[in-house]
């Protein structure tokens, strides 16, 4: 008897997704083109514009399309190849290895956030503000008051805000959790880095943890730290549905970090 594969659940975004992938790699439509407007999809998709939305940034995240702010969705050029570059190098390079450090990073840095919105002092909520201006200069965003070095990687900008962010939870023995794991934690950046909405996406998430942890909310900071730590993980998940229903990955395209850039 062949061995029975575990069930794995598919929310409805995630199936409109995949029909969408399917439909633009069968040619419904080409490269460049503009999709249908959302109207249009959810009547033939017999779905809400919430459900339609959730399904298209999905999309646009791994680069397969372009969302333009009041212009519409468009194709983007596709190729194969982005999910094999991300299992390519490293120690994560299966699906359990990723799952296993996410769920890692779960356990151990939404509730580093949420202690960080109780206890971060004054001089902790301003190196995250800074990091954050940082970040934002490599993505075009407001970050010109920054007095960190907006010249470093964004790959060092993006670690720093985390283990800033242990630092303000003020409890050491986490804090050097997170420090023993720094190795996987900047491979899992630097494989989250392939997506082309990754750090357009980052940036907007990063800004809602630190608001979270500057308005000292532990509540609030802790969904949006899990909220962020998950986007990776869905994207990934996605792709490798992508793959195995034979729908090509994406290619990268500069132009796709517009994908990023979508009205909510």
């Amino acid at each position: 008897m062949e061995k029975l594969k575990p069930v794995s659940r598919v929310t409805i975004g995630e199936q409109v997704a995949l029909q969408l992938a399917g439909m633009i790699c069968d040619g419904r439509w080409r490269a460049g083109e503009k999709l249908p407007a959302e109207a249009e999809l959810c009547r033939a998709l017999t779905i809400g514009r919430s459900t339609l939305r959730e399904a298209l940034k999905s999309l646009a995240f791994i680069g397969m399309v372009r969302m333009r702010a009041g212009n519409g969705t468009y194709v983007a050029q596709t190729s194969p190849g982005l999910l094999e570059r991300i299992l390519a190098r490293g120690l994560l390079k299966t699906e359990k290895d990723l799952a296993d450090i996410c769920e890692t990073r779960l356990v151990l840095e939404t509730e580093l956030a949420a202690m960080a919105a109780e206890r971060a002092e004054r001089a902790d909520l301003d190196l995250l503000e800074e990091l954050l201006d940082a970040s934002k200069r490599h993505t075009g965003s407001n970050g010109a008051n920054s007095t960190v070095d907006s010249g470093r990687p964004f790959i060092e900008l993006d670690l720093e805000f985390h283990m800033a962010i242990a630092t303000c939870a003020k409890n050491v023995v986490l804090r050097h959790l997170l420090v023993d794991i720094r190795g996987v934690l900047i491979e899992w950046i630097m494989k989250s880095q392939e997506l082309p909405g990754l750090r357009e996406n980052a940036v907007v998430q990063h800004e809602q943890i630190f608001e979270s942890i500057a308005a000292r909310n532990p509540v609030r900071a802790r969904e949006a730290m899990r909220a962020h730590l998950e986007t990776f993980q869905r994207a990934y998940t996605l792709m490798g549905r992508i793959v195995s229903s034979n729908i090509p990955a994406p290619s990268l395209e500069k132009d796709a970090r517009e994908s990023a850039q979508v009205d909510t």
